[in-house]
């Protein structure tokens, strides 16, 4: 597992999606970002730090 994660805008940039789009899809869809990239992207969010989905956590 990457330990180290990615945060919100690093995740964005990563997967070639513009930020401040991601933010006002959100708000349209009465979203929070998180949840909307969740949604969107199938990552995980765990700590503030994205994971892939197929990350298996230790807890």
């Amino acid at each position: 597992m990457n330990t180290k994660g990615l945060r919100q805008r690093e995740l964005c940039d990563r997967l070639g999606l513009n930020y401040k789009s991601v933010a006002q899809f959100a708000r349209q869809l009465g979203l929070s970002t998180h949840a909307y990239l969740q949604q969107q992207t199938g990552w995980i969010l765990r700590d503030e730090r994205y994971y892939p989905p197929e990350t298996q956590f230790k807890d």
